[in-house]
């Protein structure tokens, strides 16, 4: 069992020497126009899903899905989140695309994340890409609204898809 412990230690040592080595030498990629391995993108999706789960509000959305509360939301999405994400299912997101991770095309995505993990990225971005942190700029009531928007983008007023495609009604 000692033998079994101590070479444990030995390869995770290893380990950790050959990664500190590579990236001290510049050999790990870390450019936005080359995607990244599969063990990379892997392990920041598993850690970023267990992050937003453990740190996410324990309650869940109080915004109703008023016709209101989908304007409002619309409103700031067109103005802080459409360039990297889309506006609808029909435009692209060249901006966003460009991106390693590219950023979700939320139009179309269907994400796995509920209301409070969405609200939680949101708030608080994601290191290493491009996702800002909104809550500097934005109340916790205008995040709400726009994961709210998020989540019905499938059945919107004709109202907030007019708000959206920036069409004031």
């Amino acid at each position: 069992m000692k033998y079994f412990v101590l070479g444990a230690i030995a390869a995770y040592g290893l380990g950790a020497v050959v990664l500190f080595s590579s990236a001290s030498l510049g050999l790990l990629p870390v450019q936005a126009d080359v995607a990244p391995s599969r063990l990379e993108a892997g392990l920041l999706g598993f850690a970023l899903r267990a992050s937003a789960a453990r740190h996410a509000p324990k309650h869940d959305n109080p915004m109703t899905t008023s016709e209101e509360n989908l304007i409002a939301g619309a409103r700031i999405y067109r103005q802080m989140c459409s360039r990297c994400h889309g506006v609808s299912k029909e435009s692209g997101s060249p901006y966003g695309d460009s991106f390693y991770p590219p950023a979700p095309h939320l139009p179309t995505s269907r994400t796995s994340y509920t209301d409070s993990e969405m609200f939680w990225v949101v708030k608080h971005g994601i290191r290493n890409t491009a996702m800002p942190a909104w809550g500097t700029l934005l109340s916790d009531d205008d995040i709400w609204q726009v994961v709210t928007l998020v989540r019905k983008f499938d059945s919107l007023p004709d109202s907030a898809t007019l708000e959206l495609m920036g069409h004031h009604h």
